[in-house]
């Protein structure tokens, strides 16, 4: 098959196993994509077949997820667990080879040492992209989070150059300890001192860029997207680690203090975006290759195999075995932990039914996935003596059957030790502290208003009171003040109808309110009833706000920008015609919802007709004293940003608000910084 066909047909099946994700909820997303691929490879056959080098892999795929989980990596907990990471990444990676590779050659004597060393490496790594779909749909607490998180950027290191050290003995036949650990310190200690190097050396060049002036939010995203691709390969070519490299520079850039600005919020927000359709793509690529190899993997050591039974107990053995050692590792690691924490936290217990069940999710939770398969892909074929390696294809088979049986146990065995929480009141807490920042930041800015200031301050904090109005609604009336609103629209866009039709307004003026009605009613639909009217403030501001334009164009905005608002306040009128009608005939539930719905958009109403009176009384000034008015606004605006942020910040540090919800409250101010910065432009 051509390859771009291939590129294609991965594409496709990554859209589908999306669409299947939301029908097969018992599975894991990875887990389907995996079936998708091995049917296809079984359905298809030799044209699916994939010879893609290990380094190539890991340059194309396993880079840019593990720099962008960096980014994302809660910093305070990762230095925080940082022994117990390394715990995991290094030492249970090298003992594992260890302990599997001594009980392997036991069990199948046919097996040499070093290949069985070899498969235990193999087994070293988890894989991000497995460990962050799980963790999306399990509760997990931050310790839990924090381990596989930091396990699984580094242990990728320490397994391949396990692997690599354990095909060196096999081939050659000898092994000198004293070279490898020097080859190994280079390797790990090499690539995060040159990932460093390289991530400080990113931000300098993005804020230089910035100082010469160049604010180019194409610039900043597409320079980040090649920056994991081109650290891993300047990292491998002075031979330390690529994957530690890319590590280590996205820690280092994500370290580094964020200005607060417009154009960081357009950045951030381009940014994630496009970071979070790649991450998908990536990981679902990862998996259907996966899907895609295992039928090889597993078809001829089955054909070749005397005792084709044996060897799939050898595969339940060497899960077992990596499990349990696992487990105990991890076990231990906690009673350690408990007890570092009894000396300031007198009566902490270190073991109990708690810790063990911790540590069994912490166990489970790190699957092997791509990464093992790849670095099988690459055991030799010949060994020291220049024979043919025979039990290639059957450690292949092996790692395959792990990396199913780990990916099949995180699904179904994880979710029953550690159930995903009941957060449907999380979201209304949040609402409720999001509604003390508001008003917070509503009464500093009366409290900074001057005579000078009064009409752009009133008008900013008109915008903050419907947005209060709107998360302050009780969640008992959400299903009747959605159906309200979608009968309010429907209303509207009949009278919008019959205002044309009657030629009181003209064509243009009434496509325009159609498509806002249109718009409305889409966010209505979803059922997201909060932002709905602040929406409808951001798109009005975008309407009448006076840019920097020549006079004729001036008048003709104005005038197109007088007639739209003219038309909404008839169809606010309207509005507040049609639920009052609700409120004098309906039943109390209802009549309650149709009042608090009559009142957002009354103040609407009276808001379109201050802007209509602010119009009039600007008709006789300069087009310089309406452009400082709009400045005005715009200021207070800035401030009302900067004073939102700021006490989500105080909140953060006080304990009242987590990362998580911090992030999230600062994610929407942000877009509303970039929607306000866009209208000015």
């Amino acid at each position: 098959m051509e390859t771009f066909d291939l590129i294609l047909l991965v594409l496709s099946v990554v859209l589908v196993s999306a669409v299947l994700d939301q029908l097969l909820t018992r599975l894991a997303l990875p887990l389907v994509q995996i079936m998708i691929g091995a049917l296809l490879a079984s359905v298809v056959g030799e044209p699916l077949h994939i010879s893609t080098s290990p380094e190539l892999f890991l340059v194309l795929f396993i880079a840019p997820l593990l720099f962008d989980e960096s980014r994302k990596i809660n910093k305070q907990m990762f230095v925080r667990n940082l022994g117990s990471i390394l715990s995991l990444a290094i030492g249970l990676v090298l003992v594992s080879a260890l302990a599997i590779g001594f009980a392997l050659n036991w069990l199948a004597p046919t097996i040499p040492l070093a290949g069985a060393f070899a498969l235990g490496a193999m087994l070293g790594p988890t894989d991000a992209a497995a460990v962050t779909a799980l963790s999306r749909s399990l509760e997990l607490n931050t310790r839990q989070k924090s381990l596989l998180s930091g396990e699984a950027l580094i242990n990728d290191a320490s397994g391949i150059v396990s692997f690599q050290f354990a095909v060196a003995a096999l081939v050659t036949g000898a092994f000198h300890l004293a070279e490898a650990g020097a080859s190994f310190a280079v390797s790990f200690f090499g690539g995060l001192t040159t990932g460093a190097l390289l991530g400080l050396l990113a931000v300098i060049i993005l804020r230089s860029v910035r100082a010469i002036g160049l604010e180019s939010t194409v610039f900043h995203v597409v320079f980040e997207v090649l920056t994991p691709f081109i650290i891993f390969l300047v990292t491998e070519e002075i031979h330390a680690s690529g994957i530690l490299g890319v590590v280590a520079a996205g820690l280092v850039m994500t370290l580094f203090p964020q200005l607060r600005s417009s154009y960081q919020a357009r950045v951030r927000l381009v940014s994630s975006s496009v970071w979070e359709v790649l991450t998908f793509v990536i990981n679902g690529v990862v998996f259907v290759l996966l899907g895609m190899q295992l039928p090889y993997a597993i078809e001829h050591p089955w054909e070749d195999a005397t005792n084709p039974i044996s060897l799939v107990m050898l595969i339940f053995a060497v899960t077992f075995m990596s499990v349990a050692l696992r487990f105990g590792w991890i076990l231990v690691m906690e009673i350690l932990h408990k007890r570092k924490l009894s000396r300031t936290v007198p009566g902490t217990e270190l073991l109990n039914s708690q810790v063990v069940r911790d540590a069994a999710v912490t166990t489970f939770a790190g699957p092997k996935g791509a990464v093992t398969l790849s670095i099988s892909f690459t055991l030799p074929y010949t060994i020291a003596d220049g024979s043919l390696f025979t039990q290639r294809d059957e450690l292949i088979f092996l790692a395959s059957g792990v990396i199913l049986l780990t990916l099949l146990l995180a699904n179904f065995v994880v979710p029953v030790l550690a159930p995903k929480a009941d957060n449907s009141g999380e979201e209304q807490k949040l609402a409720r502290i999001h509604v003390e920042i508001l008003n917070r930041v509503v009464r500093a800015l009366r409290e900074q208003s001057t005579a000078a200031t009064a009409m752009p301050v009133s008008i900013v904090v008109n915008e903050y009171k419907l947005q209060i109005r709107e998360l302050s609604e009780d969640d008992e009336h959400a299903a009747v003040l959605q159906q309200l609103r979608t009968e309010v629209i429907a209303d509207q866009e009949l009278y919008l109808q019959e205002l044309k039709d009657t030629d009181a307004i003209d064509p243009e003026t009434a496509r325009i309110c159609s498509v806002i009605l249109r718009r409305n009613l889409s966010v209505v639909s979803t059922g997201k009833r909060r932002g709905i009217f602040t929406s409808l403030m951001r798109t009005q501001a975008l309407q009448w706000r006076l840019r920097g334009q020549r006079p004729d164009e001036l008048r003709e905005s104005a005038r197109r920008s007088g007639k739209t608002r003219d038309a909404q306040i008839l169809l606010e009128v309207r509005a507040v015609q049609y639920l009052g009608g609700v409120v004098d005939h309906s039943v109390a539930e209802r009549a309650k919802a149709a009042s608090r719905l009559k009142t957002d958009h009354e103040v609407l109403l009276r808001m379109y007709r201050r802007q209509r009176q602010m119009a009039g009384d600007a008709q006789g000034r300069a087009s310089e004293d309406r452009a400082q008015l709009w400045e005005s606004i715009r200021t207070v605006e800035e401030e009302g940003f900067r004073l939102e942020l700021g006490f989500i910040q105080d909140m953060y540090e006080a304990g009242t608000l987590s990362r998580a919800q911090a992030t999230k409250l600062r994610d929407s101010v942000y877009l509303l910084q970039l929607n306000a910065a866009e209208s000015h432009h």
